[in-house]
């Protein structure tokens, strides 16, 4: 008898675990701090599109962050006075990628890919991550934590997708 209370504790607790661990699925930490300043709202006056630095969204699952090479496209030399805008140029020359920390992740049983978002469902960036062209500082904060799979199922209803569960979880 002892035993078995033993298990059914111990597979309470497992699954309490995995609970917990499933709850915070789509944020890497709270608020966590990048290593530069970075303005989308300058960015955005500049008439760029979401796709001139976050490259991949349109080809593959993720957007990308910009790396240095990405960024020297414009700012090979000096683009207005932003204290951190040299550091571009810095992390260039020392062949160093730009330490970005990715702030949106979905769970790991779920398989999500911008491609056919951006292109096939002809979505724009703002449906889920809301209006960029306003941030001036760094992205720090999950943006989708709000999806759901409800969020999603009902997303995929209004645009006529399928909801079929190996669509997304693989």
């Amino acid at each position: 008898m002892f035993t078995r209370g033993l298990r059914l504790t111990s597979l309470a607790g497992v699954t309490l675990g995995l609970s917990f661990a499933l709850v915070g699925w789509t944020s890497v930490k709270s608020h966590v701090e990048q290593p530069m300043g970075f303005s989308h709202a300058k960015h955005a006056e500049e008439d760029m599109a979401c796709v001139d630095c976050h490259m991949r969204a349109e080809e593959g699952p993720y957007a990308t962050t910009p790396g240095y090479k990405t960024c020297l496209l414009c700012h090979e030399e000096a683009q207005g006075e932003d204290p951190d805008e040299p550091r571009i140029r810095e992390y260039a020359e020392r062949e160093e990628p730009i330490p970005w920390i990715q702030v949106n992740r979905v769970v790991g049983h779920v398989y999500f890919s911008h491609a056919p978002h951006v292109v096939l469902g002809e979505m724009e960036c703002a449906d889920c991550h809301g209006d960029m062209t306003t941030l001036d500082e760094p992205v720090t904060e999950s943006q989708i934590e709000w999806m759901t799979m409800g969020a999603c199922m009902d997303c995929h209803d209004e645009r006529n997708v399928s909801n079929d569960c190996l669509l997304c979880h693989k």
